[in-house]
């Protein structure tokens, strides 16, 4: 084998196994990672958390920007965005869910076959910390975005 094609060969290995765990897209085992760093989420039985979600959409500004969540025996108690210290309720705050409610997006977007699904995961906890979301290709304005700006911090 020629020494240029073992060195692309040997190139194209490297970068597939080194985006394997931490990044996902849509395609052969990206359901099956998701399940993995639930599984791992799942393993701290953290049912009582606060963290910060940063959620990007093209809709209204209730829809969107950093949020306090609190989290209480796995019920939602408090949607707070952090730089105003405004409580959100009703439909607004139903777009900021749990870290569970997170993975359960992802899910959905693989469910539903979406063109790109990117995800970026705490290798500690299994947390998604970055999610994109392309639903469709051809048309513009409809991705969904996520980012947790603080990790769940467990309550007493």
């Amino acid at each position: 084998m020629p020494f240029r094609v073992l060195n692309m060969l040997l190139l194209v290995a490297g970068a597939v196994g080194a985006g394997g765990c931490e990044v996902l897209g849509v395609g052969d085992g990206a359901e099956r990672e998701l399940e993995w760093h639930r599984d791992r989420w799942v393993s701290l039985a953290m049912t009582s958390y606060e963290y910060v979600l940063s959620r990007q959409c093209f809709c209204a500004p209730t829809f969107t920007g950093s949020v306090r969540v609190r989290v209480e025996n796995g019920i939602v108690t408090s949607r707070v965005f952090d730089n105003a210290n405004d409580s959100i309720r009703g439909e607004p705050g139903d777009a900021f869910p749990t870290v569970e409610g997170l993975f359960d997006v992802i899910g959905e977007a693989y469910d539903r076959d979406a063109y790109r699904v990117d995800v970026t995961f705490d290798p500690e906890t299994g947390v998604p910390l970055d999610v994109y979301i392309d639903y469709d290709e051809n048309i513009l304005d409809e991705e969904l975005g996520f980012e947790v700006r603080t990790l769940p911090v467990s309550l007493p």
